[in-house]
């Protein structure tokens, strides 16, 4: 007879929504790129800092604000009411407005490229916590195949064919590799820390999961496509370039202040005349006479500051093409041993930990040799998953000196 205990509808979804929030918790690289974007306090202080500098830059091309005055003279009863403009016809705001375009551009490129600093330390910690989450399962899939030995040893040693040492041996070996999982899972909490601090308190779970691939096939373009490419989208690079592009706008300003700009005024006069009092209005126009500020050091000021921009410029060029070609060299050299330990060693232990398995079980070895196979194994592949991990992170560093992505177009949102 058999009974069928049915569920309570209250629990089974309770069950499912459970389910959802588990998987709910796992997050790509992209998506947790796309969060960053959308909720760090440090994105929204970079667009700020950019609002800031358009604020400040948008009163370098207004017009002088006028002037309106009031003039009673006792002698004669008189009184002025004018109204005086000054007339910009200089063309020093037109090269003004050019120059503020220029410092809000090099203020945007200078944020792009804080903010992809900012991502590349997000990706490093995410493939940080895949590391460690796949450092885990290796180690969980060792613990498995210890277990399936202790279940034939204790089967052996309950019908008197096997020894107690072996079985106390197996599961001492089994203890220190619970003790790895432990020091795995601190290591993953760090990896969830670090991934935190980039977001508002709530934003990343405290179980969260990455969901990524250390692995890489991209081919790694040449040197000189690479560097070519890093000119073109290095943010810190452009903004020297945009703002020697602000300092000649402002240079050209400066010259022309030698170009007397007048001021106009008109109004209204009353006068006591006689028997009566006359209205009549006025017109005046006042030239100043540059003698003194002809703009020479503010020309001088801003052709150093070019000078200054374009130096720091070429040195930015050398310092990208240094590092450009050292992330480079960096990831081929990560692959070459990746590949290398991958064919001589990890096949290696695969293979021992097998004919170490069929020795045993055959009676030519103990059970100390096969532990150590075990263990080799096990060794081998947490030292093929270092070394991935390493290439991997050769790889985000590749991208973050270039200043876009290069080998995984799919990553910016």
């Amino acid at each position: 007879m058999s009974m069928r205990v049915q569920a309570p509808r209250g629990i089974l979804l309770g069950l499912v929504l459970l389910a959802a929030g588990v998987r709910a918790q796992e997050i790509t690289e992209r998506e947790l790129i796309q969060r960053f974007v959308t909720l760090s306090p440090y994105v929204r202080e970079l667009t700020a800092g950019v609002a800031v500098t358009k604020a400040e830059t948008s009163g370098w091309s207004l017009w002088p604000n006028p002037a309106a005055g009031y003039t009673r003279e006792g002698a004669g009863l008189t009184e002025f009411i004018q109204y005086e403009q000054a007339l910009p016809v200089s063309g020093r705001l037109r090269q003004l407005r050019q120059a503020g375009s220029a410092v809000i551009g090099a203020a945007q490129s200078q944020a792009d490229f804080t903010r992809w600093e900012l991502i590349s330390e997000i990706r490093s910690a995410f493939y940080g916590l895949v590391t460690a989450q796949e450092r885990e399962t290796v180690v969980r899939a060792n613990l498995e195949r210890l277990d399936e030995i202790l279940k034939i040893l204790r089967i052996r040693e309950k019908e008197g064919e096997g020894s107690v040492y072996d079985r106390l041996r197996a599961e001492r070996e089994r203890s220190e590799i619970e003790t790895e999982v432990s020091a795995i899972r601190i290591s993953t909490a760090q990896a969830r820390s670090r991934l935190a601090a980039f977001f508002p308190r709530g934003a990343i779970a405290e179980s969260l999961s990455a969901k990524g691939s250390l692995a890489s096939f991209q081919p790694i373009p040449t040197s000189e496509a690479l560097l070519a490419r890093a000119l073109d989208a290095r943010g810190d690079y452009k903004a020297e370039r945009q703002q020697i592009a602000s300092f000649e706008y402002r240079r050209q300003a400066a010259g022309r202040l030698r170009i007397p700009e007048p001021s106009v005024a008109a109004g209204l006069k009353r006068a006591d005349i006689g028997p009566g009092m006359a209205n009549g209005g006025f017109v005046s126009v006042s030239v100043p006479l540059p003698l003194f500020n002809r703009g020479k050091t503010e020309v001088a000021r801003f052709q150093a500051e070019t000078e200054r921009a374009q130096a720091r410029r070429q040195a930015i060029e050398q310092r990208i093409g240094a590092e450009v070609d050292a992330a480079r060299k960096t990831l081929e050299l990560r692959r070459v041993v990746l590949s290398d330990y991958q064919l001589r060693v990890e096949e290696q232990g695969r293979q021992l930990e097998q004919i170490a398995r069929t020795a045993y079980q055959e009676g030519e070895i103990g059970i100390l040799e096969l532990l150590d196979a075990y263990r080799m194994n096990l060794n081998s592949r947490l030292r093929s998953l270092e070394f991935t991990s390493v290439a991997k992170q050769a790889e985000i560093d590749l991208e973050r000196v270039v200043g876009a992505p290069v080998l995984n177009q799919e990553v910016l949102p």
